[in-house]
């Protein structure tokens, strides 16, 4: 008889799990809380010759994910290239990303609107819990939803760590940019530094068939500022006079903030990013936290992508970690003529581990000058040139040696 797993999340890491799973002849169901589809959420992804093998062992897919940008520049604030490095590298937006991956899956499998509460183990049985009442049982949990996930703790009691500082984002349209812009975003991954913060860009698909053609496609704009709790909580407290936890819906940001990050804008960024903000149709900001695990295995319940370790962004390694989470259980799984159950996911956790806290230290450090202290010297440009979102095999000191380019089991 087949074996059964449950992942628990709809996103990214859940979908790469389901994919995955099909390889080895595994049955699953996926069970993500929100109650309409995921896709349209989300922003731009760095890619690497890495994720790419990755879709495509999983899912066939080899078309290109994204647009290309073949140099990566910085620039000062009167819009003037003063560093430039080539890194050849392909953008794909989250929403392209995540079709490709359900879309290779049974519909029938991927349920909406399921929000697990509990999960209960009696005897050899698991049964997983949901708040509409469903109760379903499977050999192996696959907890795969994100960050803030409510049921982390089964597994490993570490809890997300506010870095100081966030992270504000909008897309453009690029057929709504002036000529001199487009002729500046569509061509870079491009950076600006100001003292204690980061501002970055990069073009990423539109809509429709045209979508990866230059003048149809978008630009994915990030903005890391430091600020303090109490600032953050400020920002918190909605148009609407509610008080969200740990993120906040971007029409309920209020104009204010909105007007600040703009005056702000005006001062410190060139022209071409001030126009970028200022034709976004809705800014959104985002937290940064640092989350490890001590563990990811707890007898047959595991944890994967930003349930397990959320490294900061700058890293640009969240969707490709994840993929590498489910490639590594799989490859484990299928030994199972080798080794039970409890010593293949014994085995993937050491190795899962150790490269998570790698990435955590790694993006933890690449953040570190983003902090309200103006004594601190800033990285030269280059550095972060060449460290911001890079593959793993330019990572120096990366801890595992990885060969996706072996026929898969």
């Amino acid at each position: 008889m087949n074996k059964k797993a449950a992942i628990i999340g709809g996103s990214m890491a859940g979908l790469f799990a389901a994919n995955f799973l099909q390889k080895i002849n595994w049955s699953y169901t996926v069970h993500e809380m929100v109650p309409e589809p995921l896709s349209g959420r989300g922003a731009g992804i760095a890619t690497y010759k890495e994720l790419a093998e990755l879709v495509k062992i999983t899912t066939g897919f080899e078309d290109k994910l994204g647009t290309n940008c073949n140099e990566r520049v910085v620039l000062d604030n009167k819009n003037n290239i003063v560093s430039k490095i080539k890194y050849p590298q392909i953008f794909t937006s989250w929403q392209y990303l995540y079709d490709i991956l359900l879309s290779n899956i049974n519909k029938k499998d991927y349920f909406l609107g399921d929000e697990c509460i509990d999960i209960a183990k009696n005897n050899n049985e698991t049964t997983i819990i949901f708040k509409n009442g469903k109760k379903i049982k499977a050999d192996l949990v696959i907890i795969a939803n994100g960050i803030r996930s409510n049921l982390k703790k089964l597994v490993d009691k570490n809890k997300p760590k506010f870095a100081g500082y966030v992270g504000w984002r909008g897309l453009v349209d690029e057929s709504s940019l002036s000529r001199e812009t487009l002729d500046l975003m569509s061509e870079y991954f491009c950076f600006v530094l100001p003292q204690n913060q980061q501002f970055l860009t990069y073009p990423v698909s539109g809509s429709g068939k045209d979508g990866l053609k230059i003048g149809k496609r978008r630009i994915n704009w990030l903005w890391y500022k430091p600020i303090t709790t109490r600032n953050y909580k400020d920002i918190l407290k909605g148009k609407s006079g509610k008080n969200h936890s740990h993120g906040i819906p971007p029409n309920e940001i209020k104009d204010v903030f909105i007007n600040h990050l703009k005056e702000e804008a005006r001062i410190k960024l060139p022209k071409s990013v001030q126009e970028l903000i200022n034709k976004t149709e809705q800014i959104l900001i985002q937290p940064i936290y640092d989350l490890k695990s001590d563990f990811m295995v707890k007898d047959n319940l595991i944890t994967i992508g930003d349930c397990a370790f959320t490294a900061r962004p700058h890293a640009g390694m969240g969707v490709t970690k994840a993929a590498l989470d489910c490639f590594d259980l799989i490859k484990n799984l299928s030994d199972t003529s080798k080794y039970n159950l409890d010593d293949n996911l014994k085995k993937w956790e050491n190795k899962r581990v150790k490269e998570g806290l790698f990435l955590v230290n790694r993006s933890r450090e690449m953040g570190s000058y983003i902090k309200s202290n103006k004594s601190i010297i800033m990285p030269k440009n280059k550095k972060i040139l060449k460290e911001t979102a890079v593959s793993i095999k330019h990572i120096r000191n990366y801890p595992n040696n990885i060969n996706l380019f072996k026929k898969f089991v």
